[in-house]
């Protein structure tokens, strides 16, 4: 049979970007700000446990002996729907209810079209960048071509509902410049730095079971308590100023950690590509 066991986590994740979606579209009836940014955490926190469920596919394939083309196959679609089409119905409904842009207070419909204009992006740069590689696969240990999505979908999702966002009066705007840098990365032919086949060294090793923990216990002492009816010890929207934090310095510090050698063997692989 070509469904196997560790096809069900990838169910999970294209369950877990559904709900995001769904989530959204229910938002869209709220009628105070307040109101469209509670559905905003939720659908964003829908999409937490769509990424969780792509994590540990792999896991579960390896552990299982199960992997096979049908699953890869499986995976890239069930990420071109969890990171590129969920974080655009998330991106609309967070311009649309959960935030007034500064200077377009009176101007409703023109922040309509905003919204609008920019949660195409993801879904956009998402398919463009599913037909390229369905051309052209290109596999690299420990790298990935262009930003992977993964990172993209958790970068706008924590932007959406980190504190700065809601606090800020210029970060709605800034966070729209970022939606497009990170549309652009993801088709650009660049090495980003992956995990797959990769030996961390300790201190790195170190860095991301502090990313996971920090998450983790934020999520847990959280919006995990406030659903289980107790007092949250932590903010709960601060897992997600945590993956902001964790995904900036991603974004910062990758450039300095890949050898020229392999951006001279990058481009070697990618010639031709936009030919």
């Amino acid at each position: 049979m070509f469904f196997k066991t560790k096809d069900v986590m990838t169910v999970g994740n294209i369950g877990g970007g559904l709900a995001c979606i769904l989530v959204a579209m229910e938002g869209m009836g709220a009628r105070t700000l307040e109101e469209g940014g509670t559905y905003v955490f939720w659908s964003a926190f829908a999409l937490v446990v769509a990424f969780w469920f792509d994590f540990f596919d792999g896991k579960v394939a390896r552990l299982l002996g199960q992997a096979n083309r049908f699953g890869a196959e499986f995976d890239n679609v069930a990420d071109l729907v969890a990171y590129s089409v969920a974080p655009s119905f998330l991106l609309y409904l967070a311009y649309r209810k959960a935030v007034v842009l500064p200077g377009l207070e009176s101007m409703p419909g023109v922040q309509a079209g905003i919204a609008a204009a920019v949660a195409v992006i993801p879904a956009l740069s998402g398919c463009l960048r599913f037909a390229r590689f369905n051309i052209r696969k290109l596999d690299l240990d420990g790298y990935w071509i262009g930003f992977p999505r993964p990172a993209s979908a958790l970068m706008i999702l924590a932007m959406v509902n980190s504190h700065l966002f809601l606090s800020s009066p210029i970060m709605p705007w800034l966070g729209i410049a970022m939606v497009l840098v990170l549309g652009l990365m993801g088709l650009s032919l660049k090495p980003w730095i992956g995990h797959h086949n990769r030996r961390f060294s300790w201190y790195l090793g170190t860095i991301l079971h502090m990313v996971w923990a920090s998450v983790m216990v934020s999520l847990v002492l959280g919006p995990i308590l406030d659903v289980a009816g107790y007092v949250p010890l932590v903010p709960p929207k601060l897992p997600f100023d945590w993956i902001m934090i964790w995904l900036t310095g991603y974004l910062c510090a990758q450039w300095t950690d890949v050898p020229e050698a392999t951006r001279l063997a990058v481009r070697r692989l990618t010639a031709g590509w936009n030919d």
